[in-house]
């Protein structure tokens, strides 16, 4: 699922890891509930590798921008990611978490008694800590969208802005373990539309908690009591939330952002450990990332807005010409 942006691709497989919280100490529990909870974590990790292999783009993916961040990105070879909070629209993981809880509620109203109480925590666990005060989120937005005219308008400079296409080489996952500095490890996902298809996909993970909790209590009722009832219940729910339930809010928006076919630039974890790489611009909280940009054919175009200045496209020109990229780069005014 992540990569890290700074070395050259491996193709190597990877193995997800979401956050620390999914690192639990389950070593006092009976086997029985140990081995549901390796169960619920392996099909989490199939989960998302499934979802990695329906993002890891086949064409280019275009951010649309304006000329200072355009220069910013193409000098420094580097993203500017900003915390989820900052983003556009600022509610969108409390859309996807309100649904969440919807659906956690309805299964528990569903369930065996066990059931019942595993999902009554769960809601509790997401009432009583907020993912914002324990998780930073930072994102970097693309499109698969190679020149339209919402996103011209909306994240463009009203079509005076650029458009620059990243190749797809560059959103590929080449690394087994994550890297000491927070914001070298990356997530790339394709975000879905719509409350129908959020539901789906949040009721298809709580569900699978449910059937393995339902079913290893019925068939060890003698285990499932007391101190390991309460330390059991708590490991299974923190692992669906730091390892599925976040990545789900993060990944999910309303369906009135359908059309920019948005694919997310993701760095996440627990708040300390992006301390020393926080930076501030005006009110907005963001994290540098790098990229090989001046690799070549990783920059696969830059387009002008159909309403940018006249000399617009010599000015990218000369940018690309004096920080080493290739000299094949297009350089086009949009068609919109």
């Amino acid at each position: 699922m992540y990569h890290h942006a700074n070395v050259p691709l491996t193709g190597a497989e990877t193995t997800l890891q979401v956050t620390p919280m999914s690192d639990l100490d389950i070593s006092s529990l009976p086997k029985p509930l140990k081995s549901a909870f390796g169960e619920l974590e392996a099909w989490i990790k199939s989960e998302l590798l499934a979802d990695q292999a329906r993002s890891v783009p086949a064409f280019p993916l275009y951010h649309y921008t304006d000329q200072t961040a355009l220069r910013g990105i193409l000098e420094k070879q580097q993203l500017w990611c900003f915390l989820h909070s900052q983003q556009s629209d600022p509610t969108e993981v409390s859309y996807s978490m309100e649904i969440a809880r919807r659906v956690i509620r309805e299964e528990a109203g569903r369930g065996s008694p066990p059931v019942e109480s595993l999902l009554k925590g769960l809601d509790d666990m997401l009432a009583s800590h907020p993912l914002g005060e324990t998780f930073d989120f930072y994102f970097f937005s693309f499109s698969r969208h190679r020149d339209d005219p919402g996103q011209w308008e909306e994240y463009g400079r009203k079509g005076t802005g650029f458009s620059i296409g990243f190749a797809p080489a560059l959103f590929r996952p080449d690394q087994t373990t994550l890297l000491p500095r927070a914001t070298e490890n990356v997530f790339v996902s394709r975000v879905i539309y719509g409350r129908d298809a959020t539901r789906t996909r949040h009721r298809r993970g709580v569900r699978k908690l449910a059937r393995i909790v339902g079913r290893v209590a019925a068939s060890h009722p003698e285990l499932v009591h007391g101190r390991n009832l309460q330390s059991w219940f708590d490991a299974m729910n923190k692992l669906l939330i730091a390892d599925l339930l976040i990545w789900n809010c993060l990944t999910a928006k309303h369906d009135r952002y359908r059309r920019e076919q948005e694919t997310r630039y993701i760095i996440l974890g627990v708040r300390q450990i992006f301390n020393d790489w926080r930076r501030s611009l005006g009110k907005r909280s963001y994290v540098e990332t790098s990229l090989p940009l001046t690799v070549g054919g990783n920059v696969v175009e830059v387009l002008v807005g159909p309403r940018a200045a006249a000399d617009a496209e010599e000015n990218v020109r000369a940018i690309l010409r004096g920080h080493g990229y290739s000299n094949s780069i297009p350089v086009t005014r949009s068609s919109v």
